[in-house]
């Protein structure tokens, strides 16, 4: 009885002492939690144990990336070429200007315009002073009679530019009434017998002079806007270069637009100096001449014109 009334109370003493829990719930009989058993105390040790170890490993193995150098980011710079520029000869052109001189009495040098027909100026003709489908043929016919000298010059044949301008309509796709485009100079020189090539201004003078010293003539697309030491207010105009002389690094020029300048020795490096670079073409060459390629074989300068008095055929 005495044991009894023992063990009573002190289930009294421990309800007490646990503010009314359930003490057989929670708690063993020597008045500890039922969860803190010694085992999961262990267990709960070698876990935390084992997460702190793992920690320790990793920070070890890695390090504190946060401490590591940055790599230092190498730019390489790599250098723009720059453009190599035009090389322009300089300024000691010396015109040689003699208006009708009886120089280079094979070659022919059309006029295109009225003036000179009006003058009477040898190699202008009618054609200067009329239209042709509308358009007068002043306003568009040099590279016609350039044409003209090249067939007349370096062949056993001759025509005048408005015998040349209707036979390249004839040919070609050209239509007349505005200045001629290079492909249809090109396509009819070839149905003449003519080996041509054409380019762009070279970056060097020597390379530009070499070219006209190996041909035997050139049509060149000058403009004041890009040299006016010799021609002045000339947009654009094509020009014809017959003869080249090795000593004096001049050309005989033909040019159909301006009387004084036509029939004179010109340095070659004003020519290359005032091609006119917008163009997509810039110069062509006559290379040789095969009249068995001929397919026109034109004997007659047709229409009324000044013939020169050196001017034999």
């Amino acid at each position: 009885m005495s044991n009894r009334r023992d063990s009573l109370r002190r289930v009294r003493q421990l309800n007490r002492a646990t503010k009314g829990r359930s003490f057989n719930k929670n708690y063993t009989l020597a008045g500890e939690r039922r969860g803190d058993s010694p085992l999961l105390k262990v267990i709960l040790i070698v876990l935390i144990l084992a997460v702190v170890g793992v920690g320790v490993f990793l920070w070890l193995k890695l390090g504190d990336r946060s401490s590591e150098p940055k790599r230092e980011t190498k730019v390489v710079t790599v250098a723009t070429p720059k453009p190599t520029p035009t090389e322009e000869p300089d300024d000691d052109d010396d015109f040689d200007v003699e208006v009708g001189a009886e120089q280079m009495p094979n070659t022919a040098t059309f006029i295109q315009g009225p003036k000179g027909w009006r003058s009477k100026a040898d190699w202008a003709g009618e054609w200067g002073d009329k239209e042709y489908d509308g358009r007068r043929f002043a306003g568009f016919g040099c590279g016609l009679c350039v044409m003209a000298n090249f067939y007349t010059s370096f062949t056993p044949y001759q025509c005048s530019p408005v015998d040349m301008y209707k036979y390249t309509k004839k040919v070609t796709n050209y239509e007349g009434r505005g200045a001629i485009d290079w492909v249809y100079v090109s396509q009819t020189l070839s149905s003449l017998g003519f080996i041509t090539d054409t380019g762009r201004k070279p970056k060097k003078y020597k390379t530009f002079e070499n070219l006209i010293e190996e041909a035997l003539g050139a049509m060149v697309v000058i403009s004041s806007a890009y040299d006016d030491s010799y021609w002045k207010d000339t947009p654009g105009h094509y020009v014809t270069i017959l003869g080249y002389d090795a000593d004096s690094k001049k050309v005989f020029l033909g040019d159909s637009g301006d009387l004084e300048h036509n029939r004179s020795w010109v340095p070659l490096k004003t020519v290359y100096k005032a091609i006119k670079l917008s163009n997509s073409t810039h110069y062509l060459r006559v290379l040789a001449y095969n009249e068995s390629f001929d397919q026109w074989k034109h004997k007659k300068i047709n229409g009324d014109w000044c013939k020169p008095d050196y001017w034999t055929r």
